[in-house]
C-alpha cells in the first residue's frame, strides 16, 4: 500500500527517501514535478529563520558548525534528510521554471529542461527597513534550481553572486553563478567556507555541472565519451529585472517576488566552455508559475550540491589552468571573463 501511495503522490515527502526513493525516481519528470509542486503550493506559510528553526531551536552559528556538510553533497533525494535544517537561505520564495535553450554543444538537460523548480532567498535573515542599506542589512541573494528527469534522480544547481551582501535591495541586480569568488571574505564568510570543507571537497566555492549534462529530460544517459558540459554558468538578469525593483528598501523580498507573473524571463543563461573561455549565451530562465512563499520549499525541499571534483575527473585539463580555488579567479566578480 505504501508503494501505491507514492505512485499516486498521496504520501508524505518523507517517503521519497531511503529504499522507496527508487520507486519515486522511476516516475516521469512530469509526475515528480506535479507531486513536488503540490507540496510546494499546499501551504504558503513561510518557513522560519534560525534560531527558531528545528526543535530544540537550532542557534544558527553553533548548529551550523556541528552539522556535517557531507549529506549536502551525497544524499540523492528531493527532500531534506531527517534531522537537517536549512540554516542558510532559510526563508524565501518558490516557483516553477524552465530553461529555454538555444542550440548549444552541451548534453542532457542543457538541451531541454521544462520541469524545473526554484527557490529565491537571502543567505541570512536581512535587517530590513527604509533607513537600512542592503549592505548594512546583510542582503545576500541566492537561488537553487531543481530539474526533474524521467526515471532518474533530479539535477540541482545552486547560484550566488557573492558570499557577502550586495549593495542593492533588488534581488535581480547582479549576475549569479555556480562559481563564487573566495576573495574579500569577512570572518563570517570565511567560517562558512571552512564549514563547507567538511563536505570533503577542496572546491567549496563551486558546484559542478556534469550531472546536469549526464541525463536528458527523457532519462536517456550520456556516456563519459559523449558528455559535454560547461565549466561555469552565469545567470545575467534581464534589463527588465535589473530595473524592476529599486536599490533602496521598499518591501520584503517575498512581496516583490509575488509581483512577478508567470512567463517572465528572469535571466539570460551564459556558459563558459572552459576556464579561459568567454561567456556565450545559451538560453534563458523563464518562470512557469507565480512566486510564493512555501513552508515545504523552505523546510523540506532538498537541493543536492555536486562537488566540482566530479567535473574535474571528466575534464582534468581544466585543472591545468585552474589549479586551486585560491588561484582560480571567478567571472564576473574577479574579472575573469
Amino acid at each position: 500500500m505504501i508503494v501505491c501511495a507514492i505512485i499516486v503522490g498521496a504520501v508524505s515527502a518523507a517517503l521519497l527517501r531511503g529504499s522507496l526513493a527508487k520507486v519515486y525516481d522511476s516516475q516521469s519528470a512530469k509526475e515528480k514535478f506535479q507531486y513536488l509542486m503540490e507540496k510546494i503550493t499546499e501551504n504558503s506559510s513561510p518557513g522560519q529563520w534560525p534560531p527558531t528553526v528545528g526543535w530544540p531551536p537550532a542557534s544558527a552559528l553553533p548548529y551550523l558548525f556541528i552539522e556535517s556538510m557531507t549529506p549536502t553533497v551525497s544524499e540523492v533525494t528531493d527532500e531534506m534528510p531527517e534531522g537537517r535544517y536549512k540554516l542558510i537561505h532559510s526563508v524565501g520564495g518558490a516557483a516553477s521554471i524552465k530553461f529555454d535553450f538555444q542550440p548549444n554543444p552541451y548534453t542532457g538537460l542543457f538541451q531541454e529542461a521544462n520541469y524545473g523548480l526554484i527557490r529565491f532567498a537571502s543567505a541570512k535573515e536581512p535587517k530590513e527597513g527604509s533607513d537600512v542599506g542592503a549592505l548594512e542589512g546583510g542582503f545576500t541573494p541566492g537561488m537553487g534550481v531543481k530539474f526533474l528527469r524521467d526515471g532518474q534522480p533530479s539535477a540541482n544547481i545552486v547560484f550566488l553572486h557573492k558570499l557577502t551582501a550586495q549593495e542593492s535591495w533588488n534581488f535581480f541586480k547582479n549576475t549569479q553563478s555556480n562559481h563564487l569568488s573566495v576573495g574579500g571574505l569577512g570572518t563570517a564568510e570565511n567560517l562558512l567556507k571552512k564549514k563547507f570543507e567538511t563536505s570533503g571537497s577542496d572546491w567549496v566555492n563551486m558546484v559542478g555541472l556534469s550531472d546536469f549534462a549526464r541525463f536528458a529530460e527523457d532519462g536517456s544517459e550520456i556516456s563519459d565519451s559523449d558528455i559535454k558540459f560547461p565549466f561555469q554558468l552565469l545567470l545575467v538578469p534581464t534589463d527588465e529585472m535589473q530595473s524592476r525593483f529599486p536599490d533602496t528598501y521598499e518591501s520584503p523580498l517575498i512581496d516583490q517576488l509575488r509581483t512577478i507573473p508567470a512567463g517572465t524571463t528572469l535571466y539570460e543563461i551564459f556558459a563558459k566552455a572552459d576556464y579561459d573561455a568567454a561567456p556565450e549565451l545559451i538560453g534563458s530562465m523563464v518562470t512557469t508559475s507565480k512566486i510564493e512563499s512555501s513552508v515545504f520549499a523552505d523546510s523540506k525541499l532538498f537541493l543536492k550540491h555536486q562537488i566540482m571534483e566530479e567535473d574535474f575527473q571528466l575534464r582534468p585539463e581544466w585543472l591545468e589552468r585552474c589549479a586551486s580555488n585560491d588561484e582560480c579567479g571567478i567571472c564576473p566578480v574577479d574579472n575573469r571573463c
